[in-house]
């Protein structure tokens, strides 16, 4: 399960009980994809688990290397009406 809870990088969806992710993770792609390889994500999970979009952290991997108690705006990605329009319709 990721340790989202606390994470300053987290934000709610509205009308959604998923989470997502701020942190710019195209700055970090290596990081990513170290997130997401091996993670206990399968087709079936897939479903909850859109990362960073829209997911339940509990169908991730147990650890994040973005993981902070601070927000650095320097690493908050920039909104983009596109993502929030896919974070929305889940």
């Amino acid at each position: 399960m990721l340790p989202c809870k606390g994470c300053a990088y987290v934000s709610d969806i509205p009308g959604n009980c998923h989470i997502r992710c701020t942190f710019d993770w195209a700055q970090e792609a290596a990081a990513l994809v170290a997130l997401l390889d091996g993670s206990k994500v399968t087709p079936r999970t897939a479903q909850w688990f859109r990362f960073p979009l829209n997911y339940d952290p509990v169908w991730g991997p147990d650890e994040c290397p973005s993981l902070s108690a601070t927000r650095d705006e320097t690493k908050v990605s920039k909104p983009s009406p596109f993502a929030e329009l896919l974070s929305l319709l889940g």
